[in-house]
């Protein structure tokens, strides 16, 4: 058996909270869980579930970043039109500013001490984006510069090296931010549509990986990359046909494949092997499937008509964020667990219809 009723998966989650309207954005580290919705309301437990703050920032929340070396404001969110700083100790908004067009993507800049904010412009009559914007903001929330471009930026990473923004059309690539200076780097011949970190993921199924100022670009598939993690040193890549890779320095380990586009994808781990989360999210509701890290297998599906619309991981648990607002906090080896029970007692009713069957037939 590896179809599971959403109610019942449900009823095996570690806790359940909940937000008034459709969760946007999902944070969990050893410390915290924080959840954004879609009418800017946010909320912050502690790891044990216990509510440590609220607040209301008036628009849809996403993209959650803390910094760990800024003391006043210092956990960071866009919402709507705007760039957020908040005390994330005492969830107080310590200020507010307002972009040009919408605001997409946040990254702390611990190089240079900043925030790396964009936003973009999207035209109704075109049907596309026409515009973008990367900001630099101080930690305490003043403008520092921005930088105008053609592109909306798909994907926005910050280590200790380098910010890079991942760039749709037209001129695709990569721009690189350093302080007050930009520089585009050429990539594939194809927009960026995605990314994690470092890893970049084209709409003709390239992935670009970016390290010390160079790239290496490797063909995935034949159809648009939607999502990319990484678990351990392994890449997860799933595209728009469906499809799923595992994926090591010079293998692909396995392969997965949905008949809708998985566009969500997380590694999470338990006590006996790592696992892998994937689920499609559309106005219908989502499908979701739990799998064998080791070797692709499935270990159960399940579906709601409720849409995830977004997840988070950490180390053994799992955030699932519903567009009803609720929140289903996973803890894997509590589910794993569950999970084996029902089977058990599955079996075990299997038989005893089995056994039932041969005594009505020797009754004759």
């Amino acid at each position: 058996m590896t179809k599971i009723e959403f109610e019942e998966l449900s009823e095996w989650a570690w806790a359940i909270r909940e937000l008034p309207s459709s969760i946007e954005a999902l944070y969990i580290d050893e410390n915290l869980i924080l959840a954004g919705d879609k009418e800017g309301n946010i909320t912050c437990w502690n790891y044990e579930g216990e509510l440590l703050w609220k607040q209301n920032v008036g628009n849809r929340v996403e993209n959650f970043v803390l910094a760990q070396s800024s003391e006043n404001a210092n956990l960071f969110l866009v919402a709507g039109l705007d760039i957020c700083g908040l005390n994330v100790s005492t969830g107080d908004l310590v200020w507010k500013a307002e972009l040009e067009g919408i605001s997409d993507l946040v990254a702390i800049d611990e190089k240079n001490q900043q925030l790396i904010v964009t936003s973009s412009v999207f035209d109704i009559e075109y049907h596309d984006f026409i515009e973008g914007s990367c900001w630099r903001f101080s930690f305490d929330g003043d403008l520092l510069g921005s930088h105008k471009m053609d592109e909306k930026a798909w994907h926005l990473h910050s280590d200790k090296e380098s910010v890079i923004l991942g760039l749709g059309r037209p001129r695709n690539g990569i721009l690189m931010v350093d302080n007050d200076k930009y520089e585009h780097m050429n990539l594939e011949d194809s927009p960026i549509c995605c990314g994690y970190k470092n890893i970049l993921g084209h709409s003709n199924g390239v992935i670009s990986i970016f390290n010390k100022s160079k790239i290496k670009s490797e063909k995935i598939c034949e159809s648009a990359i939607s999502a990319i993690t990484m678990q351990n040193n392994s890449i997860l890549i799933s595209n728009q046909s469906g499809q799923l890779y595992y994926k090591n320095k010079k293998d692909t380990l396995w392969e997965y494949y949905s008949e809708d586009i998985l566009s969500l994808v997380n590694g999470v781990t338990s006590v006996e092997f790592d696992l892998t989360f994937a689920s499609t999210r559309t106005d219908n509701g989502s499908k979701l499937f739990l799998l064998n890290s080791k070797n692709g297998d499935l270990i159960f599906s399940s579906e709601n008509e409720k849409s995830i619309r977004t997840s988070s991981s950490y180390e053994n648990m799992l955030l699932l964020g519903m567009e009803n607002g609720k929140i289903l906090i996973l803890e894997m080896d509590l589910l794993l667990r569950r999970f084996n029970q029902k089977n058990d007692s599955d079996n075990i009713d299997e038989d005893r219809k089995k056994m039932l069957d041969k005594l009505r037939k020797l009754r004759k």
